[in-house]
């Protein structure tokens, strides 16, 4: 997913450092939205209605998978 999402950035006529950051607000942001719809799916039926589990969900994915493996990516993807 990483090298196919920075190939679309790639695409794009901005500079560097404007890519490399889309690419990390990009990556961020699927990962919210994959842990909300777990969260929708199966989470609130399980866990009942609370925000600081919704909390979790949606921000651990997106600062673990996104962020921290997005910068790993990029170590890896702009030489």
């Amino acid at each position: 997913m990483y090298r196919l999402l920075w190939k679309l950035m790639n695409r794009l006529d901005i500079k560097r450092r404007h890519r490399q950051n889309l690419f990390l607000i990009s990556c961020c942001a699927i990962y919210a939205i994959l842990g909300a719809v777990l969260w929708f799916t199966v989470g609130d039926d399980i866990l009942g209605k609370s925000i600081k589990w919704m909390t979790c969900f949606i921000g651990f994915p997106s600062v673990i998978l996104g962020f921290l493996c997005g910068v790993l990516a990029l170590f890896k993807l702009d030489q």
